[in-house]
């Protein structure tokens, strides 16, 4: 799956270049998707096309995120059980989420292109590798470590690990 979105395309251009056709529901879901930014739930995506005079339909929302995501046109973010997010791809990224807050920010990759990791061993022809850092954000380390002791932070004494 190639995710480098052609640029300068319209919706109905990106679309029609992976040889999909542009139907409304595909053209609804990338605009609402360019519209809402990064990392979101397929549930934003169909709240955002309801605002307009077209909704469409959970499952066909769901049905073509799915068509968009095979395309290369649409990425994926696991943020967790049960947690699916989407973003418009326009570049091979990988994904930190914190196991606190839950947001979810994206991380360059280590090489240059696709797959940017390789398996030890031979497990067969590798075209795609996502990685899911998980951990604490350094807003919510902050934030823990100004709770457990603020007075420390405001010397600038040694700094806890969290």
């Amino acid at each position: 799956m190639d995710v480098q979105r052609p640029a300068g395309l319209s919706p109905a251009e990106a679309l029609r270049s992976r040889g999909l056709r542009a139907t409304r529901p595909r053209v609804a879901v990338l605009e609402a998707l360019a519209d809402l930014g990064p990392h979101r739930s397929a549930e934003e995506v169909r709240a955002r096309i309801a605002e307009g005079p077209d909704p469409l339909p959970r499952s066909s929302v769901y049905g073509v995120l799915e068509a968009l995501v095979g395309a290369g046109l649409v990425m994926t973010a696991d943020a967790g059980p049960g947690r699916m997010l989407y973003e418009l791809a326009s570049r091979w990224h990988h994904h930190f989420v914190c196991r606190i807050c839950g947001r979810v920010t994206d991380v360059e990759c280590a090489g240059d292109g696709k797959p940017c990791l390789s398996p030890v061993g031979d497990v067969g022809s590798v075209d795609e590798a996502q990685v899911i850092f998980r951990g604490i954000c350094t807003s919510c380390a902050s934030a823990a470590r100004a709770q457990s002791d603020p007075g420390q932070l405001r010397r600038g004494e040694g700094r806890r690990r969290v």
